[in-house]
């Protein structure tokens, strides 16, 4: 999948690995994407002249099933998407007619080609599949780790959540999903197809039933632990905001970081994982992968930061005043929750990189900003604006 792109740094020495692996100048590429994985990260990188191709520098150091490309031992690996050595089941689903056979064998007619609707490169993928029924989902994992999500699925579905049925799963990473019931809550939040007190309140009776929930694994580690290698990645990418982010770092060493291990979270909650009723009660709960035992202040953390991002996003575009206003109202709702703070402030750093990685540096410096709102508790905001006024004081 190829989003937005900038054309790379030739200062970045993930730059010049993937240039010369690939045998090509560096001012030949430019970067779509870049995320933690591991102990480094993974970089993809368009190639000037040769379109729909997309490159991944991968210095994560993870152990893989099988090697897809070319690999310097111990420094990094490169691979050519859909060829994903930590998702072995995402080139043959995507590209070939395995998938369309794995489907019938679950009594399931594919009526067309799979759509790959997300893509985290080293993590996971989901393909959308067109069949005689509803549309079907797949999710292409880590194969070490199917197991565990349909697990997951099964305890959380047993416990009342409204967690997707799994159909099918194959041990090389994949799993087969019926589809979530009801409407996209983003598209219900931003559309004000429901009051924000109402969807709040059923945020808050999912995040109560995964805390009842017999979890016993760890739930993903949480996004506060990657507070340095966003900064260091932010003060190169965005230099007209090495004020703010060393700001918000100094800031996060003086708020309570997510430190409990012992509450059920769903580990990523925001609205892309949720869908509503009309009345804003919460009928769907998808890519539960993350959930297990940890901090409920990650889940804060999450919804916040994505409604702020998913906000900035859409304001080329049309009126964000409805997402703004759910994000203010679920911070106003959850901000003296110890540790959301910090998390809610780390997620807005993330989505800043990938602004900046992106090549917008102006809302990359906004979201920061916001960032720095978060963390600033000293009294109640001035106005029920406060993290809208504080992006566009950028």
């Amino acid at each position: 999948m190829v989003g937005s792109s900038v054309h790379a740094s030739p200062e970045d020495p993930d730059v010049a690995m993937a240039a010369d692996a690939l045998g090509v100048p560096v001012d030949s590429l430019s970067t779509i994407s870049r995320e933690p994985l591991g102990v480094g990260s993974v970089v993809g990188y368009t190639v000037d002249g040769n379109p729909g191709a997309v490159a991944y520098l991968d210095t994560s150091l993870l152990s893989v099933p099988a090697e897809t490309g070319l690999v310097q031992e111990g420094v990094a690996r490169l691979w050519m998407h859909p060829a994903d050595p930590h998702l072995p089941a995402l080139a043959p689903s995507a590209y070939g007619h395995s998938l369309a056979i794995l489907l019938s064998r679950l009594g399931i007619i594919a009526e067309g080609d799979p759509e790959l609707v997300a893509y985290r490169p080293g993590r996971r993928a989901v393909l959308r599949v067109p069949s005689d029924g509803d549309a079907i989902w797949v999710k292409v994992v880590r194969p070490r780790r199917v197991e565990r999500i349909v697990a997951l699925h099964r305890t959380l579905g047993a416990a009342g959540l409204p967690v997707p049925g799994v159909r099918g799963w194959a041990p090389d990473g994949l799993v087969v999903l019926d589809p979530a019931d009801g409407a996209a809550a983003l598209e219900i939040v931003a559309g004000r197809g429901a009051p924000e007190a109402a969807v709040l309140d059923g945020v808050d009776r999912i995040r109560a039933a995964l805390s009842r929930a017999p979890l016993t694994g760890a739930a993903r580690a949480s996004i506060v632990a990657r507070t340095g290698w966003y900064a260091t990645r932010l003060q190169a990418a965005l230099p007209a905001a090495r004020e703010d982010v060393a700001t918000v770092v100094g800031a996060l060493a003086q708020h309570p970081a997510p430190l409990r291990a012992d509450v059920g979270i769903h580990g990523d909650l925001h609205l892309g994982q949720l869908f509503l009723a009309g009345d804003g009660g919460v009928t769907g709960l998808i890519d539960v992968d993350t959930a297990g035992l940890g901090d409920p202040a990650d889940d804060v953390g999450a919804l916040v930061g994505h409604a702020v991002a998913s906000a900035t996003l859409t304001a080329p575009l049309r009126d964000a005043s409805a997402l703004w206003a759910f994000a203010e109202a679920a911070w106003q709702r959850w901000r003296h929750d110890p540790g959301s703070a910090a998390a809610a402030s780390v997620h807005l750093m993330g989505h800043a990189l990938a602004a900046a990685d992106a090549g917008d540096r102006h809302r990359a410096r906004g979201l920061m900003r916001v960032a720095r709102r978060i963390l600033d508790h000293d009294g109640e905001p001035e106005h029920k604006d406060a993290l809208m006024g504080a992006f566009e004081s950028a």
